[in-house]
């Protein structure tokens, strides 16, 4: 998440931090990439109030060992394999709080969050066409910090290269949340409904969400490349009928964003 626009990091690497994993495996030696970009969402998952937000990117490899930063969120791969990987995951998020719904904003605040856990994954090149490659993770954080609780999001992307310098993706993923994380975004306590108006509502553990992600990078020179990625998620069972959706957001959001980096 990036300030108040809701983007998956993971959407953020298949477009963009994939650019260096190729250079870095084949020549085991050192790969490092920056960029910046310009990010498009919902304030957060489940309201109808869009945002612009700014981001960073970048990665540091060596080989098939790597530290990635999406946003505000870095993940680490610490195995010695170059199809598989895992490692420790820690990301900032700002919760919910000063948003420009004035009903919602009655709602308690959800703090500011620190995420600790980690992922792991693996890909497959070559898996239809000589120039495509598939991939899936998971990736599982606990909020240390205050009581956004535990979430664990699966992925499955696939990635063709139309050209040396164009590739396109796709990425699906979901997110299974415990009932902290349903309660702190979802839930509307008695003294909630009492400030805000909307009826009392108690959300349940669950699949939060299903996500879909187009992305696509091409490199214009061997150190710069651009990239870009538009999706939309839909929320699912108890989150998606909680009146801060149903009443006041709507339930299926879109998300984009553009890129610009630099590999070292």
């Amino acid at each position: 998440m990036l300030s108040k626009c809701y983007v998956r990091a993971a959407a953020v690497a298949s477009a963009v931090l994939v650019a260096g994993e190729v250079s870095a495996q084949e020549t085991k030696d050192w790969s490092v990439l920056v960029g910046a970009g310009a990010f498009f969402g919902p304030e957060y998952l489940g309201s109808k109030d869009y945002g612009f937000a700014p981001g960073i990117i970048g990665s540091i490899e060596k080989g098939p060992y790597f530290v990635k930063f999406n946003g505000l969120t870095a993940t680490a791969n610490v195995l010695p394999f170059e199809s598989f990987y895992a490692g420790p995951l820690i990301g900032y998020g700002f919760g919910r709080k000063d948003v420009n719904d004035k009903v919602v904003d009655k709602l308690p605040d959800v703090d500011h969050e620190l995420w600790v856990g980690g992922v792991v994954g693996g890909g497959y090149a070559g898996l239809l066409l000589q120039r495509d490659s598939l991939g899936a993770n998971i990736e599982i954080a606990h909020d240390v910090m205050g009581d956004s609780g535990t979430t664990a999001t699966f992925s499955l992307g696939y990635e063709i290269s139309a050209t040396e310098q164009l590739s396109f993706g796709v990425d699906l993923s979901t997110t299974f949340v415990d009932g902290s994380h349903a309660d702190a975004y979802y839930s509307v306590t008695q003294a909630g409904s009492n400030a805000s108006g909307l009826a009392k509502y108690d959300a349940d553990a669950g699949f939060r969400d299903v996500t879909l992600d187009l992305t696509s990078r091409y490199a214009i020179t061997e150190n710069w490349g651009v990239g870009g990625m538009a999706g939309a998620s839909a929320l699912l069972g108890s989150m998606a009928d909680s009146p801060i959706v149903k009443d006041r957001g709507e339930a299926v959001s879109g998300h984009g964003g553009l890129f610009l980096w630099y590999r070292f």
